[in-house]
């Protein structure tokens, strides 16, 4: 009888654990503008810039020595620059793409600006094809009318194979500023 009782707790507590908390339904929900009021924290203690030219690493590239051979491995890389301000656009002029010897492999832009909105992500793709190597890189240049929070930027580099996979996330350095 006591195993029956500790059988019958036991699953009942397994099937209580295996359920799932529910979920809001995003794909039936329709996108509207945020209202920043409703926002508890009110002011920004961080500062405040015009622009920045950023540095952002991708690995287009890996190699790995095994058993004395070398390999490499090509992986894609996706960068998305994220404008973190509430309010304020901020303009992308520059998205430009280097190999390992710091050649310009590719302008995303080509002389256009792209204007994103508060709160808003762009990204931009490189092919698994690509062969830049490990060092290969973007600058990417945005700039604001307002004094806006910084933009974050990163990379994400993957090869997805059943037997050999990998990710690397990169986040950029700023190396000139605009206050």
């Amino acid at each position: 009888m006591r195993r029956i009782i500790y059988t019958s707790l036991v699953q009942i507590i397994f099937l209580g654990a295996c359920s799932t908390p529910p979920q809001a339904n995003t794909e039936t929900q329709k996108a509207t503008d945020f209202d920043t009021s409703t926002l508890i924290i009110k002011s920004n203690p961080y500062k405040l810039l015009r622009g920045q030219l950023v540095y952002l690493p991708v690995y287009s590239n890996i190699p790995a020595h095994i058993d004395s051979s070398e390999y490499h491995f090509d992986m894609s890389a996706f960068v998305a620059i994220h404008n973190t301000d509430l309010k304020n656009k901020i303009v992308i002029s520059k998205v430009l793409y280097f190999n390992t010897k710091g050649k310009l492999v590719h302008d995303f832009l080509n002389g256009e600006l792209v204007e994103l909105p508060p709160l808003a992500t762009i990204d931009y793709y490189i092919p698994q094809k690509d062969k830049s190597g490990i060092g290969a890189n973007f600058l990417i240049e945005w700039t604001s009318e307002e004094p806006t929070n910084e933009p974050l930027l990163e990379s994400v580099t993957i090869n997805l194979h059943t037997s050999n996979s990998a990710a690397i996330m990169s986040q950029g350095r700023v190396i000139r500023e605009l206050r």
